[in-house]
C-alpha cells in the first residue's frame, strides 16, 4: 500500500503499455506536498511521466518533504536520463531516496524498441542502472508483462541476472488497462497466456537466486510462487488499499482455493475479456 504521486505528466519515451498517457492531474507544488502531508501509508512512489523530467528544485523540495516525514520513497523513473543527470542533482536525489523502480520491459535493443518506440533508449537504460547500482542505490528493476514482451519474461530473468549484476529485485508488473492499453486486447494479453511464460521466469529466478515479486495477475495463475504474490501478501495481512478497488472477484473464482487469498481479476481486464479462465489445477484442489 503506497500514495502513488505523479509529479509530472512529461516522458522522453512512448512505451505502448502507458498507463499514463491521457491522464490529466495537477502538478502544482503545493498541491503535491499536500498529497504527501496526507498520506497515511508511509510509503510515496514518485512517478511521472518521469519524475527526472520535473523542475529540478521543486523535484527536491518534494523528495525533502517525503524525508521530512519520515516516509519510504519509491523514485520510479524509465531510467534512460540517469547518466545524462546533472552528478551534484543525482547525488542529492539518491540521499532522499529509498529505492529506484526503473520501467525495465525488455531483454535487447530490438525489443526496446517495439515496446518504447524510442530509439537508442535500452542502451542508456541499461548505463542508467548500471550507474545507480554502482554508486551504491538500491534499484528493483519493474517488468511490465504485456502482448509484446510476456514470452521473453524468462530471457529478461537470465539477461538480468547477467548483465546488471547487483539489482535487489525484479517486478513482474502485468499491464493495467490505462492509458495506452486502454480496452487493448493487442497489449493486454489473457491471464492463461502469460502465466506459463511467468512461472517460467519464476523458476529461473528461484535458480539464480533473484529475488522477484508479481502483481495485478489473480493468484490463481501463479499458485506455486504465491508468497511472491504482492495481493496474496496484502490479502493474508487484511490491509487496505487499491487492490481492492481495482480488482474484483466474479463468477469463474467461485470455488476457487484462493479466493480468501486474492481479490481477482483488474476490473480493466475485465473490460477486455468480460471472464475470467481459471487455471484447471486450481479448480481440482477445491474440497
Amino acid at each position: 500500500m503506497a500514495l502513488h504521486l505523479p509529479v509530472n505528466g512529461v516522458c522522453n519515451i512512448k512505451c505502448v503499455f502507458c498507463s499514463s498517457e491521457g491522464r490529466t492531474g495537477t502538478y502544482e507544488l503545493a498541491y503535491l506536498l499536500d498529497e504527501i502531508d496526507r498520506d497515511i501509508t508511509g510509503h510515496v512512489q514518485i512517478s511521472g511521466g518521469d519524475p527526472l523530467l520535473k523542475d529540478p528544485a521543486q523535484l527536491l523540495q518534494i523528495l525533502l518533504h517525503c524525508r521530512k516525514k519520515g516516509k519510504i520513497v519509491e523514485f520510479q523513473t524509465n531510467g534512460v536520463m540517469l547518466t545524462r543527470y546533472d552528478p551534484k542533482r543525482l547525488k542529492l536525489i539518491r540521499g532522499l531516496v529509498n529505492f529506484f523502480n526503473v520501467n525495465f520491459s525488455a531483454h535487447d535493443a530490438a525489443l526496446d524498441l517495439a515496446v518504447t518506440e524510442t530509439p537508442g533508449a535500452f542502451d542508456w537504460r541499461v548505463a542508467g542502472v548500471r550507474h545507480l547500482i554502482k554508486l551504491g542505490s538500491e534499484v528493483r528493476l519493474n517488468y511490465i508483462v504485456h502482448a509484446l514482451n510476456y514470452r521473453h519474461s524468462e530471457e529478461f530473468v537470465r539477461f538480468a541476472n547477467t548483465e546488471l549484476p547487483g539489482f535487489s529485485w525484479i517486478q513482474f508488473s502485468y499491464c493495467k488497462g490505462m492509458g495506452r492499453a486502454k480496452g487493448n486486447e493487442l497489449i493486454m494479453p489473457r491471464f492463461e497466456e502469460a502465466a506459463p511464460f511467468l512461472n517460467a521466469a519464476f523458476a529461473a529466478c528461484k535458480e539464480r537466486g533473484v529475488e522477484f515479486d508479481v502483481d495485478h495477475i489473480p493468484v490463481c495463475f501463479v499458485i506455486d510462487y504465491k508468497d511472491h504474490h504482492a495481493d496474496y501478501r496484502k490479502m493474508r495481512e487484511h490491509k487496505p488499499g487499491v487492490h481492492l478497488a481495482e480488482k474484483q472477484q466474479i463468477a469463474e473464482c467461485e470455488g476457487c482455493v484462493m479466493r480468501e487469498a486474492c481479490p481477482g481479476p483488474r476490473r480493466d481486464y475485465l473490460e477486455v475479456y468480460g471472464e475470467l479462465r481459471p487455471m484447471p489445477l486450481i479448480k481440482a484442489l477445491t474440497p
